[in-house]
Formats: structure tokens, sequence, C-alpha cells
């Protein structure tokens, strides 16, 4: 399931059918190598990618082993969890052993997986907003979505309320062309979201609601963070 053959067919597969890029394929292939290593090493006769035991396994081994941050970490389950639909697709895994709906219960777990918000410069940058105002509350969530997930501007304008399941501990991401993933919802930005959401009274469908009431726009965001940016680097 893990070969070279299959790994080189999927490769092609995303490229010819689904149109991803080259460099986009490129990126898939580093991926799935590190993670045919992986269990090459610690799970030889895996039979089910998907299986939640492992992919902790496999999340604790990119960040502590690797020393890989949050955004790597998201992008290579998003590269795996591409590679289980392939996979189904084909008919060579079973959809029924399909365990990535248990995937975020097992990763929202402080105490084995650390976080990566430990940057000095991060940390200065995270204290900027004022947390005692809704507008701060959101501007901190935000700054973590870039961050810490490893959000594009233009996907956090288009966040959704419906787009964050927290039960399951992961967001819908839309991207470039109505492609969507879904990423981990890491508990210290959880965390953060929560607190957002106790101030927040909008009824427009997007998370994050500009001062006058209606969504935020990529400008928005740009601006909000050169101006904690330059706030961060005074105080230093």
């Amino acid at each position: 399931m893990n070969s070279e053959t299959t790994i080189m067919d999927f490769l092609s597969y995303a490229q010819m059918v689904r149109g991803c890029r080259p460099k986009t394929a490129e990126a898939y292939s580093i991926d799935l190598n590190v993670w045919k290593t992986f269990c090459a090493v610690r799970y030889p006769h895996v039979d089910n990618p998907s299986k939640a035991k492992i992919v902790v396994d496999y999340i604790r081994y990119l960040r502590v082993d690797r020393k890989n941050a949050s955004v790597t970490v998201g992008r290579k389950l998003a590269t795996l969890s591409a590679f289980i639909d392939f996979l189904i697709l084909m008919e060579l895994f079973d959809s029924k052993q399909d365990e990535r709906k248990k995937w975020p219960k097992l990763l929202d777990t402080p105490k084995r997986l650390p976080t990566v918000l430990n940057n000095p410069e991060m940390q200065d940058l995270l204290t900027q907003p004022d947390t005692s105002t809704i507008l701060g509350r959101r501007d901190r969530t935000i700054l973590m979505l870039i961050y810490s997930v490893g959000l594009r501007v233009s996907e956090i304008c288009s966040l959704k309320l419906k787009d964050i399941n927290r039960n399951d501990g992961r967001i819908l991401i839309s991207g470039k062309g109505g492609r969507e993933r879904y990423v981990p919802l890491d508990p210290i930005v959880d965390e953060a979201i929560r607190d957002y959401l106790l101030f927040r009274t909008s009824e427009i469908s997007e998370l994050f609601v500009s001062k006058k009431g209606g969504a935020l726009t990529p400008r928005a965001i740009q601006f909000m963070v050169k101006k904690f940016a330059q706030q961060a680097q005074s105080t230093r």
C-alpha cells in the first residue's frame, strides 16, 4: 500500500486528473517519502494508513523527532489524507476501515503533542492585540491561524462558522480553485476561537467580522498583521 509504484501512481493521478501543479506534486512526493520512511521503521506491515493510533505516532514523530512546525505537520497530514482518498478510489483500501474521523480527537492532546508557539518573536506578536476587546480576540485568533496553522489571508477571510468543527478538532479550508482540505485544530488555537466566539454577536456566516459588521477583507488582515508586527518590533 505504501509501495513506490502506488505512490508514483498517486502522483500521476494528482497531476493528470486533479490538475495539481508540478510543485504541489513534488511536495506530495516529499511528504509521502517521509510517511513511507516512518512506516518502514515503525509499522512495516501497515495495511490501514488511516489507523488513528498510527497517525498519532506519526504526528509525534514529525513534531518530536523531525522538529516539524504545525504548518508542516498539517501539510503532511493533508497529503496523507489525499493519498488515502486515492487508495479508496482505486479500491486499494476499503472505505469502511477509514479512521480519519478519529484523527483530530487523538491529536487534540497537549501532553502528547507539544505546541510550536514558543518562538519569542511569535510570542511578542501574539501579545500585541488587546484581548479584553472583541476585536483584540479576533486579531489574536487570526494571528494564530496564520503562524500556527499556516492559513493564507484569503483562506482566513473565507472561513465560515460552519467550517470550524470543534467536536472533531479540525477546520475545513477552502483554497484556490475551490479545492477543500482539512487541517487539525490545535488545542491552543481552539481555545482562542472559543474565547473569540464568546463575544461574537454578528449573524453573518463568515467567522471573522469587521468593526463595521461585515466580513473581513484580505487587505484589512494584511494591515492588521503589519501593524502588530511593527508594534512587537518596537518593544524589543
